[in-house]
């Protein structure tokens, strides 16, 4: 993440798209691989250069949506929701929690298999909202970003930055902190998320370490 933190601010969860997002540029690279393997095997001279100019230009093509992948990210702050995208160019949209109004969650049939969808935050903020396409894990994104809003809201900043901190170390053992792992990853660069339990008030389903519950507002 490369947006500076503001003075007591939390980073509770940093993710970026799914890792289906590089199987297309992925396929290709090993599609001309055996296409040039099989030139060169069947001895065609003039085909071999032709499918190696292809093949490199397909390693070119992936390499450069692995950067944008890379760099296109969404991180859920004790304070904001921050949208950074851009190689050369960073282009950075901040949420306020306290401006958030709705946040809604879309998935295929295929997201729900592989557990990636579409997050939609709606704000009163200028740009309106924030549509976040094929993330990871994007139920578990969205119960972040209202259980904290629910901590800035009852608690304040410190309330919900003490919440931020206890979700960053509440990831399983190898997860990098303050960040998510590579693309290789079996959620596609999710952190680890927590485990959860039931509002002893309403029976929603709660993160086990929340103090307050998201939908009923009562402390725990």
């Amino acid at each position: 993440m490369r947006s500076r933190l503001r003075a007591g601010e939390s980073v509770a969860a940093v993710v970026r798209r799914h890792w289906i997002v590089l199987a297309g540029p992925m396929a290709l690279v090993l599609f001309l691989l055996g296409g040039l393997a099989a030139a060169w095997f069947v001895h065609r001279p003039h085909v071999l250069p032709a499918v190696a100019a292809l093949f490199g230009v397909a390693v070119a093509w992936a390499f450069w949506r692995w950067l944008d992948w890379h760099c296109d990210l969404w991180a859920v702050t004790s304070q904001r929701v921050i949208d950074e995208e851009g190689v050369l160019a960073v282009r950075v949209v901040d949420s306020p929690l306290d401006t958030i109004h709705n946040v809604t969650c879309e998935q295929s049939l295929l997201g729900r298999m592989l557990r990636y969808g579409t997050l939609n935050i709606q704000t009163a903020a200028e740009h309106g909202s924030t549509t976040i396409v094929d993330v990871t894990r994007p139920e578990d994104l969205r119960e972040t970003i209202l259980e904290l809003q629910q901590r800035y809201k009852y608690g304040g900043a410190a309330s919900a930055a003490k919440s931020a901190a206890g979700a960053t170390e509440g990831r399983r053992p190898g997860a990098e902190r303050g960040a998510v792992a590579g693309a290789g990853g079996a959620d596609g660069g999710a952190e680890a998320w927590g485990e959860t339990r039931d509002c002893p008030y309403c029976a929603e389903t709660i993160k086990a370490k929340a103090k307050v519950c998201r939908f009923c507002g009562r402390t725990l």
